[in-house]
């Protein structure tokens, strides 16, 4: 049971974005994905960040998988798949990017 002192306390509404570093749409669509043991998987990379992407691809996803996201042609960044919903899925990856690769990204697109 509540206290009676905390249960009318005032609660700032939730941020829309809780992201720590902003995400950069783009449109690439020679990226992909590859499962471990499996063929990889072309996928359409939405948007970037040093942390993570967000991606369309004609695949089921399961949370907590590993992926390894290549993007075109560069070197291969391994990752885990936060969620999905219907084509589009989120990956955070395992480390963080160098912002050159963001950056490269962000003005190819």
């Amino acid at each position: 049971m509540a206290l009676k002192s905390t249960r009318y306390r005032r609660v700032e509404p939730a941020a829309l974005n809780r992201r720590a570093v902003p995400r950069h749409e783009v449109t690439v669509s020679s990226a992909s994905l590859k499962r471990s043991g499996n063929k990889s998987i072309v996928a359409t990379l939405l948007d970037i960040s040093i942390y993570g992407c967000r991606f369309e691809a004609d695949a089921v996803f399961q949370e907590g998988e590993k992926v390894t996201v290549t993007v075109n042609k560069q070197v291969p960044v391994k990752a885990t798949l936060v969620w999905q919903k219907t084509k589009q899925a989120g990956c955070r990856f395992a480390d963080a990017l160098d912002t050159e690769i963001v950056r490269t990204l962000t003005l190819a697109s």
